[in-house]
């Protein structure tokens, strides 16, 4: 259980509505390590159902509000989803906030993570430990907390926040439905000097399960499913700019559709058709979670909400 759940005066993210309030949970973890959420709850159509929004190598969920693709896009996700009537769990990566209302990163790397070693398992559970205390107490406290009692988790995150997605999702079956945006790509496909952060590429953890492995477990099981999302025009990470076509010999589209079809042929011989699927996003301008993303991702969460399933349209 998180050791501190904390009403907010004020939401930490500007511009929202249909908001009712924000809690923030602190979760403390082995060596020291602390991490925060802020749990949006809407106001008016609630649903029984929780999105976790999960953020990469930033500091704010508050960035640029509006109708364009400038920024990250967190500020129009969260905006999106309340409007809908769906609670947000925004989940900061470690050392990328260091108090609820301070904006303001931690100057330690996620390397030195690695070098901090957990009283028991692995330093690979400081990422994914945030989002488990979160979802416990959301599982338990929602009579005495006041909030919805959710039914439905699903989870969506960009860069940092969409390789946590991957990993996460294919840890804990409660996640249902997920998005990772330019999170992560097999390690065959990528340039020999752009591996990734620690996390991405830590052997100790990837000899046990590959990235073709996670996407499967990820997508696994009874009406689970994960859209992964790239950005074609990314100037950060998996997209068209990023890839060696001399090293794969092939075309970016050639090279990632491969390793869709693998994961879909792995589904269906275990029984899951349609459990993965890779969307190229031809329209986000750089590194975000565009307006178009943000439409494919309603699309999906909308067509099984329980509203949908009950003959409700939506307002």
């Amino acid at each position: 259980m998180p050791i501190a759940v904390q009403r907010a005066s004020e939401s930490p993210v500007s511009g929202l509505s249909n908001l009712e309030r924000v809690d923030t949970l602190t979760i403390a973890m082995d060596q020291s390590v602390t991490s925060y959420a802020h749990h949006f709850i809407p106001q008016t159509n609630k649903q029984e159902r929780l999105v976790v929004l999960h953020h990469g190598h930033s500091c704010t969920f508050n960035d640029i509000p509006g109708d364009t693709d400038e920024g990250y896009g967190m500020q129009r996700t969260i905006y999106s989803l309340l409007s809908r009537g769906y609670s947000v769990l925004a989940v900061y990566m470690p050392y990328k906030a260091t108090f609820f209302d301070i904006n303001t990163c931690d100057v330690r790397t996620h390397d030195s993570l690695f070098d901090l070693q957990p009283s028991q398992g692995s330093s690979m559970k400081y990422f994914l430990e945030p989002v488990a205390v979160s979802l416990n107490y959301l599982r338990a406290r929602y009579s005495t907390g006041d909030f919805p009692r959710y039914k439905q988790y699903d989870m969506i995150g960009l860069s940092g926040g969409g390789w946590t997605t991957t990993v996460y999702s294919a840890i804990d079956t409660r996640i249902k439905y997920s998005f990772p945006v330019a999170g992560s790509m097999p390690l065959y496909l990528r340039k020999g000097d752009e591996p990734g952060d620690k996390e991405q590429i830590y052997s100790d953890f990837y000899k046990i399960a590959g990235y073709l492995d996670l996407y499967v477990l990820g997508s696994a099981g009874t009406g689970r499913k994960q859209i992964q999302i790239l950005n074609r025009w990314d100037d950060c990470c998996f997209g068209q700019a990023q890839h060696d076509a001399a090293q794969t010999r092939s075309t970016y589209d050639e090279a990632v559709r491969d390793y869709e079809s693998r994961v879909q042929r792995i589904l269906s011989s275990l029984g899951f058709d349609g459990g993965f699927r890779l969307h190229i996003d031809n329209k986000a301008p750089h590194h975000t979670i565009s307006r178009q993303t943000i439409k494919t991702i309603l699309r999906e969460l909308d067509i099984d909400s329980p509203r949908e399933r009950n003959g409700h349209s939506r307002p």
